[in-house]
């Protein structure tokens, strides 16, 4: 068994040396050094510089001031487009984060990415994002996800000349492009409660990439699943939203559902601030009287709070 284990190795090692020699010898057959086609460029893009942490899990001051950086993202993709006509030139290269955790080692490749082009002027635009449902990258100016999802989003956009005179290693930036709007109850979560729906008067779902806006300002309503073991504690649900501009004042309706998305609950909030990269947060007595003796479904006071990671501080009462 053991040789045969060895064999199984073996095989499956010059298995992938010949699909490298392949690859290296498709461009100049015969001379064993793998080079680019004349008039072309093989460009790396790194994506770094970057510092994110869980909405549900906020690191201390101390510890983000001793620069921790946490690679939270679950998925980076790369789409190249022509520079003067906006027409997409490469395939999008999707990276899943869990694909790369089976060592430290590979987890170091995550976040870097390779295309071969003629030499030309190009547009790259490059995500991070969280979630599992796909993106859909119909041009520069219309990028969404299935079923009107908005993700914790962030984005690099910028033109790049690729000639003999450039630099091929190049490291990127993503700069978050969402505002987003916390809830967090500090009453327990109903036996009953199914999902919580977030519905905005503004806001939109659609991330224009050279703006980093969004075109629309519909509003957007969404949902989240309440776990079941989540039933009988506090609960935490945040919705994110691309705005028409850095900042806005919209109005938010926030239901509890039980079966059959039946309203077990609801608040209004009134123009409520929110601006790109700023967390607004509400805390208070969601589904019980709160202590100034206000009903449940009755609007409370709510502030926005800044994280160290986020734009800025801001305190807000309605």
């Amino acid at each position: 068994m053991y040789y045969l284990q060895r064999l199984r190795g073996l095989f499956l090692l010059l298995a992938s040396a010949g699909l490298v020699l392949f690859a290296s010898c498709q461009s100049e057959e015969g001379s064993g050094v793998a080079t680019t086609p004349e008039g072309q460029g093989t460009i790396t893009f790194s994506v770094s510089n970057y510092r994110q942490v869980s909405f549900d899990d906020l690191t201390s001051s101390a510890t983000r001031a001793a620069g921790t950086i946490v690679m939270g993202l679950a998925n980076l993709s790369l789409t190249v487009f022509n520079a003067e006509t906006n027409e997409q030139v490469s395939p999008t290269i999707l990276h899943k984060s869990g694909d790369y955790d089976d060592t430290p080692e590979k987890a170091k490749t995550f976040p870097l990415f390779s295309v071969t082009l003629p030499y030309g002027r190009y547009r790259v635009l490059v995500l991070g994002y969280n979630g599992s449902r796909e993106c859909h990258i119909t041009s520069l100016n219309h990028i969404s996800w299935d079923d009107g999802y908005v993700p914790n989003t962030f984005l690099y956009c910028d033109e790049f000349t690729l000639d003999q005179s450039t630099n091929l290693d190049r490291t990127i930036t993503l700069k978050r492009v969402v505002a987003a709007f916390r809830l967090d109850t500090e009453d327990a979560l109903p036996a009953e409660l199914k999902k919580m729906r977030f519905s905005s008067a503004a806001g939109g779902t659609v991330l224009d990439a050279t703006t980093g806006f969004t075109s629309q300002n519909s509003g957007r309503t969404s949902e989240i699943v309440v776990p079941p073991d989540s039933l009988g504690k506090p609960g935490m649900f945040t919705s994110y939203l691309f705005l028409p501009s850095k900042e806005l004042n919209t109005d938010y309706t926030v239901q509890a559902l039980g079966n059959s998305d039946a309203v077990l609950y609801e608040k209004h909030f009134n123009n409520v601030p929110l601006r790109i990269n700023v967390l607004t947060l509400w805390q208070g007595k969601f589904f019980t009287a709160s202590d100034s003796g206000e009903a449940p479904g009755v609007q409370g006071g709510f502030s926005i709070e800044w994280d160290m990671d986020w734009d800025e501080t801001l305190q807000f009462q309605p």
